[in-house]
């Protein structure tokens, strides 16, 4: 079963409550997968680590920002090609402006739920999202 696991991580979903909008960023071109496609923040749980040290850490690494308010949106497990994603979802404020990595994203954008089909987002981020919009 482990050889079907792809990914056990997170997502981060960075709210503007003011302006009721989420960051998003675009994968960048030189990702393994689904390059090129936005998604919200996050990524794989490092061996020690737990849900909320991963996404400390990968905001940290993708955006150079702490986080305030971090808060547990939902947990889920897809099912895509054979394989199985494990995702724990949180969402929260960001302490400064949002600086990304240019080896992980390509571009970022503040979004409002109205967006949410301007975008092709990777599979299940669509989901996540509307969650997000329902928070703030």
């Amino acid at each position: 079963m482990v050889d079907k696991v792809q990914m056990i991580g997170t997502a981060f979903l960075p709210v503007d409550r003011e302006n009721k909008k989420i960051l998003v960023s675009k994968r960048s071109m030189n990702k393994k997968y689904f390059p090129g496609f936005w998604e919200v923040l996050g990524g794989n749980l490092e061996f020690g680590e737990d849900f909320k040290d991963c996404v400390i850490r990968e905001v940290k690494e993708e955006v150079n920002c702490d986080i305030m308010g971090l808060e547990h949106l939902h947990s889920r497990v897809m099912y895509l090609n054979d394989l199985m994603y494990i995702t724990a979802a949180y969402y929260g404020e960001l302490c400064d402006e949002p600086v990304f990595n240019k080896d992980e994203i390509s571009e970022i954008r503040w979004i409002g739920e109205d967006e949410l089909g301007d975008f092709e987002f990777c599979p299940g981020d669509v989901e996540l999202l509307k969650l997000g919009f329902e928070k703030i």
